[in-house]
């Protein structure tokens, strides 16, 4: 197998492990020192032990998730994908119980690999997206007057 064969497969193995209950489907794709990256949450994680957590709370708050991608391309060191992420949301969006909301987004995630492991993965996403399917306005804003 080619180191390009290899991370196209590790981007299609990253997917599928949010749909996967163990936490270390998604760890162990990672470097030791592996970087996450959720950009519109201002999300970095490093290590296993935060990656372990953040996909413990991804998986907590997601029943039925699941992530279809809808292209991809990788080189020896880096990659790139196009997704579709669906689930149903189980707790509080900022502050307000939505248990229960359907939502589907579309994202992008950009990857770089070393050693037939990440080293980083950042994910790119619309946040209005989610608000929307929530329909609950973000924290952020809600004290916000127009002058």
């Amino acid at each position: 197998m080619t180191v390009s064969a290899r991370n196209h497969a590790l981007i299609e193995a990253l997917q599928a492990s949010w749909a996967d209950p163990d936490p270390e489907s998604f760890v162990a794709l990672f470097t030791p020192d592996g970087i996450f990256e959720d950009i519109p949450y201002a999300i970095r994680l490093v290590g296993h032990d935060a990656l372990r957590t953040h996909a413990r709370r991804m998986k907590k708050h997601s029943v039925g998730l699941s992530v279809a991608l809808d292209r991809y391309d990788a080189t020896a060191s880096t990659g790139v994908a196009e997704w579709r992420l669906s689930h149903v949301y189980a707790g509080n969006f900022d502050g307000v119980d939505c248990t229960g909301r359907p939502v589907a987004i579309r994202g992008l995630s950009i990857y770089f690999f070393s050693g037939g492991l990440i080293t980083r993965a950042a994910d790119y996403w619309n946040y209005m997206e989610l608000v929307r399917t929530m329909e609950v306005i973000p924290r952020e804003v809600r004290g916000m007057r127009v002058q």
